[in-house]
């Protein structure tokens, strides 16, 4: 399967970067059980096809090791599963104010 260009792109490259060092590169699904493992990859909780301007927000990126972020999604269909609705509801009021915001009109 061929790299998406979005993961070739120095934004993208920049802020996987920090999102990694903020959380000191460990695999956030680990860390929940108390084990400490590298992170491998930087995993958008509420996916980037269906919501292209979370891509870069913070809140939305989650440091994981390969293992980890291959049970978050049915690699048949590409649906968020498991542990993946875990973080996506663990992350559910920072996405509804995002939504709140998005959908309210302008102040003047």
């Amino acid at each position: 399967m061929a790299i998406d260009s979005f993961y070739k792109s120095k934004r993208w490259i920049k802020k996987k970067n920090a999102i990694l060092r903020r959380y000191q590169y460990e695999c956030q699904e680990n860390k929940r059980y108390g084990i400490r493992v590298k992170a491998e990859m930087v995993h958008h909780i509420y996916p980037r096809k269906e919501y292209p301007e979370l891509a870069f927000v913070d809140w939305n990126l989650l440091p994981l090791t390969h293992k980890k972020h291959n049970t978050f999604h049915d690699r048949g269909n590409d649906e968020i599963i498991g542990e993946g609705l875990y973080w996506q509801r663990k992350r559910r009021k920072e996405f509804e104010h995002w939504k709140k915001e998005r959908e309210s009109p302008p102040p003047f």
